[in-house]
């Protein structure tokens, strides 16, 4: 017959501050909203010819390319757009540091 212990105080010490360092490497750095903030720009500006050939290859050979670029051009625009809005508080926080760099 076997008994069953009760948790030690060393078992629940060691899954707490697990638990703990897990969550704070899990929480956002402040480099994430540069990073995506770029790959949205960058993504909106090739966004335009892949939606075109997209349509190309793989619509009707006329309607595809023109439906194409104009999602490639209205997605592209909101990507953009995404970006930017998502580098304005990056912004906001090296706007202070910019006097230290002229």
């Amino acid at each position: 017959m076997r008994q069953t212990q009760k948790p030690s105080l060393k078992r629940i010490v060691v899954f707490l501050s697990a638990l703990v360092l897990g969550l704070w490497c899990m929480t956002p750095m402040a480099s994430a909203d540069l990073g995506s903030g770029l790959a949205y720009i960058l993504g909106g500006i090739f966004e335009v010819p892949r939606a075109t050939l997209a349509g190309t290859f793989g619509g009707f050979p006329i309607l595809g390319t023109v439906f194409g670029a104009l999602s490639g051009v209205l997605r592209g625009a909101a990507m953009v757009v995404r970006g930017t809005l998502e580098l304005v508080p990056v912004a906001a926080k090296l706007a202070p540091l910019i006097p230290v760099f002229l």
